[in-house]
């Protein structure tokens, strides 16, 4: 039986655009901050850093330009400092809200608490980090200053393994979502890295991907998957039953119309 708040479920009809390359260029990642700032993680394009927002789409600022070489995640506490994985420098930078680096930490290697290509980052209830290490096909645990508290996985197709890991997400109970981006599948673990289940296959079906990079999870259980080469976001339910399938809009955003308006030569384009 579906549980009760599944029967109320009245979609997703598009709501905004915000952004685009005027003011955020090649986004890969967004956290969110109090008195509606909205961080956006920037990878190539305009630059290489944090673009600040807000729900008016106004742009505010950046963090981290000159520090960043090839970011991957971002993260925002409770008090509001950022946390940015970067796979070139196999780091986690650390910035306060005002944009001063306040720490990082991270060396490259195989061994416990070392990275190879850090990558997707989520905080469990106790604001740990539970981090993707890409090439080392794990999942590893640290507290907010880097220090190395567990680790699950290693390379493979089966149950629990993972080929080039991406994405994470932890819900309410404690569980850890993977998106295990060249198996083309999520999977889900207990706290301690247990595999409980798996979503999802290759292909271009209804609950099927082509390198899923990200992952999310509700207060209901609901498991949103970014499909990346399918250029979709999916959503499945607690149990990994496919639901429904949502793109989004074309819609220019507000700063996007500016530019457009106030520079011809892109009218002719």
């Amino acid at each position: 039986m579906a549980r009760p708040y599944a029967l109320l479920r009245s979609g997703f009809p598009y709501h905004r655009t915000m952004g685009q390359r005027r003011v955020t260029s090649n986004a890969v990642d967004i956290a969110f901050g109090k008195e509606d700032r909205v961080y956006v993680l920037c990878r190539g394009g305009l630059g290489l850093e944090i673009r600040i927002i807000n729900w008016d789409d106004d742009n505010l600022g950046t963090i981290g330009a000159g520090t960043l070489q090839w970011p991957s995640a971002l993260l925002c506490d409770s008090e509001e400092n950022l946390y940015v994985s970067d796979e070139a420098k196999n780091k986690v930078f650390v910035f306060s809200k005002n944009g001063e680096l306040t720490a990082d930490w991270g060396v490259m290697g195989s061994g416990q608490g070392e990275f190879n290509r850090p990558s997707g980052m989520s905080f469990d209830a106790d604001e740990n980090i539970v981090l993707s290490d890409v090439l080392n096909s794990r999942v590893q645990r640290y507290t907010k200053d880097g220090k190395f508290l567990s680790q699950f996985g290693e390379d493979g197709e089966g149950e629990g393994q993972f080929r080039m890991p991406w994405g994470t997400a932890v819900d309410d109970e404690g569980n850890v979502y993977v998106a295990d981006w060249r198996n083309d599948r999520v999977q889900k673990f207990t706290a301690d890295g247990q595999f409980l289940m798996k979503i999802g296959s290759s292909g271009t079906g209804k609950g099927e991907f082509n390198r899923p990079t990200g992952v999310a999870v509700d207060g209901d259980g609901d498991i949103y998957v970014s499909d990346w080469g399918n250029d979709r976001v999916q959503l499945f339910d607690y149990a990994g039953r496919f639901v429904e399938t949502f793109i989004g809009d074309a819609n220019l955003s507000r700063s996007a119309m500016e530019y457009v308006m106030a520079n011809p030569v892109t009218l002719r384009l």
